[in-house]
């Protein structure tokens, strides 16, 4: 915590003015773009220690099923993606899916995301 700093308003000002003129932030233009077919694949893994990987794999989270929580949130995170990425364009996402697959041996969860998008 001893790296923490104080800063009063006009120097967070300073900074943001600094990095806005400093760093060009711009959309890129894809209005000539052609239309392609488009995918791509994230990965984790998600290490939760064994006492939480006992507690998901027999079904006793107190609030739930968090992997069938998690593969619905995904859904909801990659058609928001737009909203959550600066500059980012929005895509209407023809598909995406998403699997979790926990491994014992270093109690872990290992988590693939999949999306595709054809057009501009």
């Amino acid at each position: 915590m001893s790296k923490l700093k104080i800063i009063n308003k006009e120097d967070l000002k300073d900074w943001a003015k600094e990095i806005f003129q400093k760093n060009s932030f711009n959309m890129v233009d894809v209005s000539s773009k052609k239309e392609t077919f488009r995918r791509a694949l994230a990965s984790g893994k998600i290490y939760v220690g064994k006492k939480v990987f006992d507690l998901i794999q027999n079904k006793k989270m107190p609030k739930g099923d968090p992997i069938t929580l998690a593969e619905v949130s995904a859904v909801l995170g990659v058609k928001k993606t737009s909203e959550l990425i600066p500059l980012c364009h929005p895509l209407p996402i023809d598909h995406t899916a998403t699997k979790i697959i926990m491994d014992e041996l270093d109690s872990s969860l290992e988590v693939f995301c999949d999306g595709s998008y054809n057009g501009c």
